[in-house]
């Protein structure tokens, strides 16, 4: 057993699902996409579990901040996350980007078009818009059959219904339902994404535009 340390451990009740879900790619090159990484439990089962080809790569973005809306402070958390990699003996296989995923790191990736993941985590911000915001900007990054994860659909800490992750994640999944398979929906939601052909909107020759 490695010396990992952790303060949290939220992940620990989704790890039947994930094995389940994505235990195919194991043996794969693939190239996964963490967005939200904390202390990096769930990086770690990323880079233990599912990175057993010695050519697959992670990238994990987190601007390693107060985050969760002041809910509590995360002050130590990037030398934890950091201590945690060094752990693994899997740093060659690990990018990390210190930034926030939908202001820098995500359009960077976009603009750059250059890698396309298997798998991408969506676990960052938990307002609505910014989860919103992470979900369609990392879409694009995912490979056509590649499966998405979004965290914390039935998290409700907010008052405002609209300020919480289920607003943005409802509408994402109604946006792009042409393009999703909904794999399962309770605290998370996987999907995988499958293009499909959209109709042709009838057009009335007589039209005038």
């Amino acid at each position: 057993m490695r010396n990992y340390r952790f303060t949290r451990h939220w992940f620990d009740k989704h790890i039947p699902d994930w094995e389940k879900t994505l235990g195919s790619l194991k043996n794969k090159k693939i190239n996964v996409l963490d967005i939200g990484v904390f202390e990096g439990k769930t990086t770690i089962w990323i880079l233990e579990e599912l990175l057993q080809n010695p050519a697959s790569r992670v990238t994990a973005i987190d601007p390693f901040e107060n985050t969760f809306e002041g809910i509590f402070s995360t002050k130590d958390n990037k030398e934890t996350y950091y201590k945690n990699i060094k752990e693994s003996a899997k740093e060659n296989q690990i990018v990390t980007i210190g930034d926030i995923s939908y202001f820098d790191a995500l359009n960077k990736l976009n603009y750059e078009n250059r890698d396309k993941f298997d798998f991408i985590h969506v676990d960052g911000s938990h307002s609505a818009s910014y989860v919103l915001a992470n979900a369609v900007l990392s879409w694009n990054l995912l490979k056509e059959g590649g499966i998405m994860i979004l965290d914390d659909y039935e998290w409700d800490y907010f008052e405002e219904k609209y300020n919480n992750p289920r607003v943005a994640i409802d509408s994402f999944l109604e946006s792009y339902q042409s393009q999703i398979e909904i794999i399962y929906k309770h605290y998370q939601v996987a999907i995988k994404k499958v293009i499909r052909k959209v109709p042709r909107i009838p057009r009335d020759d007589k039209t005038v535009d």
